[in-house]
Formats: C-alpha cells, sequence, structure tokens
C-alpha cells in the first residue's frame, strides 16, 4: 500500500470560465474573490450604506470634492440627485438638482462630467439625457444642463446645440458630440456657449474621455465603428482648434459606459472582444473568460454594462447583465498588475452604476434591489460584511482549484486519488469551509464527497489542526467558502495528502 503524498495545493493565478474544467490550470470558480501582489486568492472587501432613499435605479455617477464634502451627482430617469458625505462615506444632504424643463424617460442614460468654467470661477457639473438606454444608436438630441457643483440649485440648460451622444470636458473647452460624427466645441472656459462644429467621422459618436499625457487639450472620441483622436492645435485661430485623426475605423464598443482610462491606457469593451489603446489600438487578451462574457452577457441590454475601476487592487471591472437578467448581475475583471482576468457574480440583485472617487480610497456603487424607502448607494472596498444601519450581513466569498488527477500529472497515470488530509493555510478570519468535489470522468456529473468547516487559529485541538477526510475519485476540485459575519481570508499554501489508488473509467 503505498503511502499519502503532500503536494501543495495552488492553482495558476486567474478564474477560467471558457474551455473545460479539466483543461487548464487556473482556479475554475471564484465568488467575491480576487488575487493580490502574489497571484494568491483572497475574499474581496465589504460594503456600507450611504443612504437608501433613491427613488430609482441609478444610471450615472460624478463625484466633485469641496471644503471636506463629496457631492456626488446620480443620474436616474427622471431626477438629478446630488447625494453629500464626509469623507469617511457618510451620508449628509440629498438634493434634487432635476433640470425643470427635463422630462422623464424611462430610455434615458445621463452622461456626466465636471468643468471648471472661469468665466464664472466655479466647477460645474454637466449633464446630458442621451435617449440610449435601449438604443446606443439613438439619433435623438436633446440639451445638456449644467450648475455649479457645490451648489444645490436646479441645473439649467445650455446654449449649445443639443447633441444625442454625450459630453466630455476637455478644458479649457467643452465638447459635446453626435449624429454622423458631429462634435461641437465651446468658446474658452465657457460649456455654455457654443464656438463651431466638425464632422469627423460618419456615424454617431457615443462615447469620449480626455487623453493625458498631451500638450494642451486632446480626448478620445468612440463612434460605433471608430475611434478618433482629437488634439489642440493653436494655429488654427478660425473655428474648431483642434485637428482629428481617425486612429482606427475598424474598432467597436459595447456600450458608451464600457470604455475607461487606467494608469493612461485606454480600455473597452467591444461587441466582441476587449480592446485598449496605448498609443496604438489592439486586443486585448483574454483567454480565460471572453466567451463567457459574451456568451451570457444579455446583448439586448448592451447599453447597461459599465466599466469602473479599483486602482487599489489594480482591477478593472465590466459590470453585465448574465443571461436573461435585465441588470448588471455579474462582473468579468481584469487585473492589470498581474496581466490576468476573473469574474464574480455581483451582490445582491447586481449594480447600476458605479466611480472611484479620487479623493477616497472606495468606489461608490449603486444597486438594483428597491427596499421600503428607495434604492442604495453603497461605498465598496470597506470592512468585510454587507452593513445597513443596525444590520450586518455576512459576505459569501469563495474559490475553486483547478481539476487534480493522476490523467494530468507529469507522468499520467489511469488511476484515481484517495485524500487523506488537507492541511489549510490561510490569513483567516472566521471559520471556513472545505468542500471536496469528485467526478470519475469528464463526461459525468460532480459530486460532493467530502465537506467540513475549520476554525481560524491558532487552535489546540488536533481535530482542528488539520482537515481529515477519507474521499477518491479520478478528477477532484477543493473548494473554500467564507459566509460568516466578520468572515475574512487570503490564501496561503495549502497542502494536500494523496495517494494514487485502483481508477475507474465510470462511476
Amino acid at each position: 500500500m503505498t503511502t499519502p503524498q503532500p503536494i501543495p495545493l495552488v492553482s495558476q493565478p486567474g478564474i477560467k470560465k471558457d474551455s473545460t474544467l479539466f483543461e487548464g490550470q487556473n482556479y475554475t470558480d471564484g465568488e467575491w474573490c480576487r488575487f493580490n501582489a502574489r497571484a494568491l486568492p483572497r475574499k474581496m472587501a465589504g460594503f456600507t450604506q450611504v443612504t437608501a432613499d433613491l427613488p430609482e435605479v441609478v444610471r450615472a455617477i460624478e463625484s466633485y470634492m469641496s471644503d471636506a464634502t463629496n457631492y456626488l451627482h446620480l443620474g436616474s430617469e427622471g431626477h438629478i440627485l446630488q447625494v453629500q458625505t464626509d469623507l469617511n462615506g457618510s451620508p449628509g444632504n440629498m438634493v434634487d438638482r432635476t433640470p425643470a424643463a427635463y422630462v422623464p424617460d424611462a430610455n434615458t442614460l445621463w452622461m456626466l462630467d465636471q468643468f471648471y468654467n472661469e468665466v464664472g470661477g466655479s466647477t460645474y457639473i454637466i449633464a446630458h439625457p442621451g435617449k440610449n438606454l435601449t438604443d446606443i444608436a439613438s439619433s435623438a438630441e436633446l440639451p445638456f444642463y449644467y450648475g455649479v457643483a457645490n451648489e444645490a440649485g436646479l441645473l439649467v440648460a445650455s446654449g449649445m446645440d443639443p447633441v444625442s451622444g454625450g459630453v466630455i470636458a476637455l478644458p479649457p473647452y467643452f465638447i459635446a458630440f453626435s449624429n454622423s460624427g458631429r462634435v461641437d466645441v465651446s468658446k474658452v472656459n465657457d460649456p455654455t456657449l457654443p464656438n463651431d462644429s466638425a464632422f469627423v467621422t460618419d456615424q454617431k459618436i457615443v462615447c469620449g474621455l480626455p487623453l493625458a499625457g498631451s500638450n494642451g487639450p486632446a480626448g478620445l472620441l468612440w463612434s460605433l465603428d471608430a475611434l478618433v483622436l482629437l488634439t489642440f492645435d493653436a494655429s488654427l485661430t478660425q473655428g474648431i482648434p483642434f485637428d482629428f485623426s481617425t486612429i482606427s475605423d475598424s474598432v467597436s464598443i459595447l456600450s458608451s459606459r464600457s470604455a475607461i482610462e487606467f494608469d493612461s491606457i485606454y480600455y473597452w469593451a467591444g461587441v466582441d472582444r476587449f480592446m485598449l489603446y496605448n498609443g496604438i489600438v489592439k486586443e486585448l487578451p483574454n483567454n480565460l473568460n471572453i466567451n463567457f462574457f459574451f456568451k451570457n452577457l444579455n446583448f439586448a441590454q448592451r447599453q447597461k454594462v459599465f466599466a469602473f475601476k479599483v486602482p487599489a487592487w489594480g482591477e478593472i471591472w465590466w459590470c453585465f447583465p448574465f443571461g436573461n437578467s435585465q441588470e448588471c448581475n455579474h462582473a468579468v475583471i481584469y487585473n492589470t498588475r498581474l496581466n490576468i482576468w476573473y469574474n464574480t457574480p455581483l451582490p445582491d440583485g447586481g449594480r447600476s452604476a458605479a466611480i472611484f472617487a479620487k479623493v477616497f480610497q472606495r468606489p461608490f456603487m449603486c444597486d438594483v434591489d428597491a427596499t421600503q424607502t428607495g434604492f442604495t448607494l453603497w461605498q465598496h472596498e470597506i470592512g468585510v460584511d454587507k452593513v445597513r444601519p443596525g444590520k450586518v450581513f455576512p459576505i459569501r466569498s469563495s474559490f475553486t482549484t483547478h481539476t487534480i488527477s493522476p490523467l494530468s500529472a507529469p507522468k499520467p497515470e489511469d488511476k484515481a486519488f484517495r485524500v487523506s488530509i488537507v492541511e489549510p493555510d490561510f490569513n483567516q478570519r472566521g471559520t471556513l469551509r472545505m468542500t471536496l468535489l469528485g467526478r470519475a470522468n469528464t463526461r459525468v456529473a460532480e459530486t460532493q464527497l467530502a465537506q467540513q468547516d475549520f476554525p481560524q487559529p491558532p487552535v489546540t485541538a488536533q481535530d482542528d489542526q488539520m482537515i481529515e477526510i477519507k474521499a477518491e475519485d479520478r478528477l477532484l476540485r477543493f473548494k473554500f467558502e467564507s459566509n460568516v459575519l466578520g468572515g475574512d481570508y487570503e490564501y496561503g499554501r495549502a497542502m494536500v495528502h494523496i495517494e494514487p489508488t485502483t481508477g475507474r473509467f465510470t462511476q
């Protein structure tokens, strides 16, 4: 009889959702789990309620900080609300700043930005209510509105022409974009007055971002089929003082909210792949969950897809409606530091909008679950639990290893593995659960072979020091899960004691 041998229970970083469970060495499943700087799994942080009084699902968030107060502007079907918080994210006043002339519409997808108006000496919040929620190519043109960011008055209409696409601040100019590649540029230092227009591509422009590291104002504009660069040109004394050049006329964009800048590189989701721009346009490689994303995306709800970033962890999240969901209830995540991908279900019924407020260490997100008082604005990346006033809830987090089998060993053997002991290695708070999953071959359903909880160290009882189990199968996966109040973990280098046994092709 052979003696069980200890082997490291470590998979390659990232969560692989494409291909089969037997192919590859990456982790195969995860929920509310990310990877640390050493490329090992750990639980994501928790989130705390800011306010649960939002009257509608929020589709856009913009943040402005002044005198220790954060002014969050939230755009929904019928409202532009200002929610004030302090430096800790604690809520203050909530003010309705909805323009008097705005007519609520279920298809409204607000685009928000801010602009320092040197003429008025104030920072403005700029809001455009595009009719784009159900149709990214909608040609309906509407005015955009503005108001001082840290004041409470209703927003008022700009004197610039109505547009269908949206707005972008490129100080000292303000840019609006619309159908047939139309770009409108404001007067210098005043986003309320028009200067001139140009037509720079042949289809509607749907998204724009400032371009960092340029001499003078510059930006990127995404149309439905092209990426356009605009750069300031001081020699142009008549008309628009910008040069326009098409970087690529063979790109697509999935959603007007799916483009994001991270450390001066621009990332976005197209209709069939992920892309980046770092001076040139190229595909962002994804061999772990690209098929998972596009196969399960509810494409009819494409405009609800939104991107946001968590710089502390080097992450870009693309939140999307999974399957038949009408709201974003899942996310794929690209870790820019480790160059890996993973995914997670989103909390509760999902999230509808998010922003990383730069003055804070943590992002804000809005949910899609109505309480008795309304929808909730959350501050994420705080603590380890879900926190409402007077109530605390655990957050489930888990990860599952790759498939371990004698069939995939360096010298494959037609045998099974018998598991006798697992030696956990975690920075751990609260009880964790280990579940051993197995199957006889790749064609049969996976079954639960064993399950055992283990407490946080240090422990003295011998039964708590190791996980002793007796189970065997030809293909094995190990799942670790936290789902208790105050629960947290960071994975290390667990060991599993196994020995080969006579294998069976079938159950």
